[in-house]
């Protein structure tokens, strides 16, 4: 899987743990509608750093409890 369907895996698991929504995430955080939806259809190879520390300030939580996911398994991600 690309490194963002990894993030929309997480982002969707953390959004359900947390009975938020979708639109709630997006207010809170400070990201596009569009940002959003282009992290959680695939539609991008890859998600900006600085997108998920935005994630991660909404669920109160580091880039390194988010990324401590076995989502993020090297072997689990294509590079390609």
């Amino acid at each position: 899987m690309t490194l963002n369907a990894a993030v929309a895996r997480r982002v969707a698991g953390l959004l359900e743990k947390h009975g938020i929504t979708q639109y709630r995430l997006v207010v809170d955080s400070g990201l596009t509608h569009s940002a959003m939806r282009y992290i959680m259809s695939d539609a991008k190879k890859d998600v900006r750093l600085s997108t998920i520390a935005k994630i991660c300030t909404v669920f109160n939580m580091t880039l390194d409890e988010f990324f401590n996911d076995k989502v993020f398994n090297l072997e689990n991600i294509d590079f390609d």
